[in-house]
């Protein structure tokens, strides 16, 4: 599971982090939790947890074991949420963090001009940016200023790798 602050790289390391694994032959399951709750207003924790829990019970009758989630926890209740929608046997929580400059600055570049809420969530960033990493229970953190999507991803994969 990937968390982090918007603008810490969990789309971009979710990403490369696929693309390792299937270069592996690796089988697995990659949800952006995020896409649940997106709407206005955004669902409440407990609506999209719900249906993260139903896709994954879904994704496992289909044969998949393994799954890489990406999740904005902003507290240690949402992050319990998260991992007890996953209800697996086994769990790797990896926290990406970076500067507040470093998350606004990503922020900026990557939304649109015209979208309403783009201030408000480089604000609400800056602030997880600092919160975020103190989220407990978290097995690997990350610091990405300055790193690849792909560097970033091969030090999960092989905290992965040594999991399995």
């Amino acid at each position: 599971m990937l968390i982090g602050a918007p603008g810490t790289g969990k789309s971009s390391v979710l990403e490369a982090l696929t693309s390792r694994l299937e270069a592996r032959g690796i089988e697995h399951g990659a949800i952006e939790s995020e896409e649940l709750g997106r709407g206005w207003p955004w669902l409440a924790a407990e609506s999209w947890l719900a249906q993260l829990a139903a896709v994954l019970a879904l994704q496992r009758e289909a044969g998949r074991r393994l799954f890489l989630i990406v999740a904005t926890t902003e507290t240690t209740d949402e992050l319990r949420g998260v991992l007890d929608a996953l209800g697996a046997d086994q769990q790797l929580v990896v926290c990406l963090h970076a500067s507040s400059d470093t998350v606004a600055s990503r922020i900026a570049q990557r939304e649109p001009d015209r979208w309403p809420g783009k201030r408000r969530l480089i604000a609400h960033a800056r602030k997880l940016a600092l919160t975020v990493p103190q989220i407990q229970p978290v097995d690997l953190g990350i610091q990405t200023d300055h790193r690849e999507p792909d560097e970033v991803a091969a030090e999960i994969e092989h905290a992965l790798i040594t999991l399995m």
